[in-house]
């Protein structure tokens, strides 16, 4: 995996978890679908291969 691929993942996931963040401080139904779009934009762009996700973790302490 590259360097800018892994970047790329982690912006994705930063991104994620901010959305669920929001949806779970301030939940409706807006919030909800955003969540889900995003979300499925992820998937589909995993399952197509377009991102690339590690094979293992990357978390450091």
């Amino acid at each position: 995996m590259s360097k800018s691929a892994r970047y790329e993942w982690r912006d994705k996931q930063a991104s994620l978890h901010e959305r669920l963040k929001g949806f779970l401080q301030n939940p409706g139904d807006e919030q909800m679908e955003t969540l889900v779009e995003e979300m499925r934009a992820y998937a589909d762009a995993a399952r197509s291969g377009s991102i690339d996700i590690p094979t293992r973790s990357t978390i450091y302490n």
